[in-house]
């Protein structure tokens, strides 16, 4: 089973749709120096629905922006080319996987509020430690476990056992989906952004938030950080599909590889980090709708 299943996803992946063009574009701004705002503003502007997303970002509590944002231009100068693009191509990977209106999936709802909150936990890890770019760092947080909605997306009753099995043996759901589909998530996350160009910071922090020591040393604290971010997240409130919150975070892979890279880890007081959180509860929830609408 587990060997028809493999080749199977094989195939799904080779016929994965591609990620939209006017995505493919903004990524190639994005890693282009010359690339300015007007750039990412009028790409950004020959499609209406990103148009409309990144309103409804820049508007959005998750900002709190005293002024409201009228126009794509004013958002990508208030928010910054970096953030904003990103937003975008996330939004679009979302799209881009979206399941037909009436299938039967997993709860999509609570993947993308543990998605986002181990994205913004990510950017305070970040900012806390001084370690890494903090967009590259929340985005690769946000899309970090993508390789779960590839699964659940085209195979979706196999991975309804996955999750059963995580729920009642108490496993992490990764060893669940080994035991069963013979791959987990993280390599199949890593395959998708690979297939649709993303930065490679990005698509490591999907195929290595698991499995940190074999990370390559350039992307290694970027995705110490994100697998971090992932373990808070599911200790604070949003855990996903059974995977464990009863851990000791200073004996995670994740606290251990950061000790490494910044040893001022060990002065962080976990308890205070994890109550501060609470301020950025609405911010969370708020851009889990705009993903998801």
């Amino acid at each position: 089973m587990i060997a028809d299943f493999a080749k199977k996803l094989e195939t799904v992946i080779n016929f994965i749709p591609p990620i939209p063009v006017v995505i493919v574009e903004l990524l190639k701004a994005l890693n282009d120096e010359n690339a300015n705002m007007n750039d990412i503003a009028r790409i950004i502007a020959k499609d209406p629905p990103m148009s409309m997303n990144v309103l409804k970002v820049a508007n959005s509590a998750f900002y709190r922006l005293t002024n409201k944002v009228a126009t794509v231009d004013h958002a990508v100068r208030m928010l910054g080319v970096k953030e904003l693009g990103m937003i975008c191509v996330s939004c679009g990977a979302y799209q881009a996987l979206k399941p037909p209106a009436d299938s039967e999936t997993f709860d999509i709802n609570e993947f993308w509020k543990h998605s986002v909150a181990t994205g913004v936990i990510a950017k305070k890890i970040c900012a806390e430690l001084s370690v890494g770019d903090k967009n590259t760092i929340y985005f690769g947080g946000l899309l970090h476990d993508i390789g779960k909605v590839v699964l659940d997306r085209f195979a979706h009753e196999v991975y309804k056992i996955v999750i059963q099995v995580t729920h009642e043996e108490c496993l992490p759901m990764i060893e669940a989906e080994k035991r069963i589909i013979g791959e987990s998530h993280d390599t199949i996350g890593g395959m998708i952004m690979e297939r649709w160009k993303f930065p490679f910071a990005l698509a490591d922090v999907a195929r290595y938030h698991h499995a940190i020591a074999l990370c390559p040393e350039e992307t290694r604290p970027t995705v110490a950080v994100c697998a971090l971010a992932d373990e808070l997240a599911r200790v604070r409130y949003f855990g996903f599909g059974g995977d464990r919150s009863g851990i000791v975070l200073e004996e995670t892979e994740a606290f251990r590889s950061l000790h490494t890279i910044s040893p001022t880890i060990a002065n962080v007081d976990v308890f205070k980090f994890l109550c501060d959180l609470e301020t950025v509860d609405e911010e969370i929830v708020e851009m889990e709708k705009i993903l998801t609408t």
